[in-house]
């Protein structure tokens, strides 16, 4: 089978972009001995970040620990626990770390640049920075929880589609009594895939918490490498640089906080979806499309990856519509088998397309549909015809999921037509669908931003991909919960003082990135210095 690049592969290269040949992919030099020290000393400062998190996870301020904390009472383990506010500017502070080596280490994965990182150096820094967390409780976010209580209603021989783990298994239970209040009483909209490998977690750990916990992660962890193998393979297919391909998908912030800290099953969905491309590209169409059916089988939403599969695989058959219709029916088949196993397997029917609207029954300000709709009811308030909100939202969401699905369907017929490449529309089709519907969490963004990662070189969507990731970064509570203003505004103010003092020492050691202005005056010194030698001398 012919391993080429799969669309129009005759477009131009955006002008600054990463679209380069095969042989500068394979040729590019390494760093100097300088940039090597500048990676070492990044790693080190993203790496105590994540430790500084890691600790502060002990208190309820710092993480979604478990209720009660294990670590209450305890001497030394237990001190933060005591002191919530002080947890959380340590949190913050290690938040700022992290994010801010990340930024600073793509100067050293631009696209185009003569010297930058390889594969392997961004991979270490990856496994460096994401080691504390692999010990730590959950982070942003209780969903994983919500997983394991799925997975113990498996067990207890209880349909999760029928009832929400509170209502099932009672509040004795221990991992019913973890779920978020916001999702106690809601059935779970996961696919039989993901119920199979929770119920297998629980199976394993029994009712050991955190243990379950942290087997579920691994689970995460496997996801993340999914996406570390696919994306530089992705990248190379696209004509794109794959380390900045990796710097940008696998090494962002989002991935290590919400996939790796906070064990969101996103990192399954996604490390399978873009797995299944590659080796349906590369390798065998039928284990790339079970690959795929997998990642539906944990979230409905990889299953537009099957669209934009069978759109790229007709285009290199020839084309035709003879030839659409071929690749849909044997992409189809596959799917529709490996589904109807896989949901024999779990035993609890299809009742997750009911669910689907479940993480929707929570506003999220996010979502494009949800901020009109808020913004709509208060003005209704304001003009005094009344609270309007929710029957505006019973309108905007189904509005927006349509209008999402259409511009789906639009991006579909645009790399049918050899306008767009399948993987970058890939990319553009989840996110657009992402932000109009009616729930958006800041790890759902990484749908979109992972294919993109490997699909497209324009520099404005790395700006434009960079600045939302320091924003979603920051904006989320480490505990997933709403703490008092006034605690926030300590913590923050907290770490942006050590933030700081770190800005300091970076900008001694020339890691800071340095603005036109200065750059034009030291050329200018440097050329007035080989003009007039003597003035560089030491004056009287």
């Amino acid at each position: 089978m012919s391993t080429g690049p799969v669309g129009n592969d005759t477009s131009a290269p955006h002008p600054g972009s990463a679209h380069i040949g095969a042989a500068t992919l394979l040729t590019h030099p390494g760093l100097n001995v300088a940039e090597r020290n500048q990676l070492r000393t990044l790693r080190r400062v993203g790496t105590a970040g994540a430790v500084l998190m890691a600790v502060a996870a002990t208190s309820s301020y710092g993480a979604a620990n478990p209720i009660p904390n294990p670590v209450d009472g305890l001497r030394i383990v237990g001190l933060l626990s005591r002191i919530g506010p002080a947890s959380l500017a340590i949190s913050y502070t290690g938040i700022a770390m992290v994010v801010v080596s990340w930024f600073l280490l793509g100067r050293l994965a631009t696209p185009g640049r003569q010297r930058r990182l390889t594969r392997t150096q961004i991979s270490h820094t990856l496994a460096m920075w994401a080691v504390p967390f692999l010990v730590s409780p959950p982070l942003f976010s209780r969903d994983v929880y919500s997983y394991l209580a799925v997975g113990q209603m498996m067990n207890a021989g209880l349909n999760p589609y029928d009832a929400g783990p509170y209502d099932a298994l009672g509040d004795q239970d221990r991992f019913a009594h973890q779920v978020d209040v916001r999702w106690q009483h809601t059935t779970t909209p996961y696919g039989p895939v993901f119920l199979l490998i929770t119920r297998g977690i629980v199976a394993v750990t029994g009712p050991h918490l955190v243990l379950s916990v942290l087997v579920q992660r691994l689970f995460e962890l496997l996801g993340v490498a999914l996406i570390v193998w696919a994306l530089p393979r992705l990248a190379r297919r696209c004509g794109l640089d794959p380390v900045s391909a990796l710097w940008l998908g696998a090494l962002n912030p989002l991935v290590l906080f919400h996939l790796i800290a906070g064990g969101h099953n996103e990192a399954l969905m996604i490390g399978l979806m873009m797995a299944g491309l590659v080796i349906a590209f590369d390798h065998s169409v039928v284990l790339g499309t079970i690959c795929l059916t997998l990642a539906v089988g944990v979230k409905a939403t990889a299953g537009l990856a099957l669209a934009f599969l069978i759109i790229a695989l007709a285009r290199r058959a020839g084309g035709t519509w003879r030839d659409l219709i071929k690749e849909g029916l044997r992409v189809s088949a596959v799917a529709i088998a490996t589904f109807a196993v896989l949901t024999i397997a779990a035993g609890v029917g299809v009742g997750w397309l009911a669910a689907l609207n479940t993480p929707g029954l929570v506003r999220s300000f996010l979502s494009l549909t949800t901020v009109l709709g808020v913004a709509a009811g208060t003005m209704g308030t304001l003009l005094g015809v009344g609270d309007h909100t929710g029957g505006v939202l019973s309108v905007l969401n189904p509005i927006g999921t349509v209008i999402g699905g259409c511009i789906a369907l639009l991006v579909l017929w645009r790399c049918w037509r050899h306008r767009l490449e399948p993987i970058h529309g890939l990319g553009v089709a989840i996110g657009i669908f992402v932000l109009l519907s009616p729930v958006v969490q800041p790890w759902y963004l990484l749908w979109a931003a992972v294919p993109l990662a490997a699909s497209t070189a324009d520099p404005r969507y790395r700006k434009v991909t960079v600045a939302i990731t320091v924003v979603l970064s920051l904006i989320i509570m480490p505990s997933g919960a709403i703490i008092s203003p006034l605690v926030i505004v300590q913590a923050v103010a907290f770490a942006a003082l050590v933030q700081g003092l770190i800005y300091l020492r970076l900008r001694r050691l020339g890691l800071l990135p340095v603005s036109d202005r200065d750059r034009r005056l030291t050329d200018l010194l440097l050329r007035a210095r080989k003009l007039h030698p003597s003035t560089s001398g030491t004056g009287n």
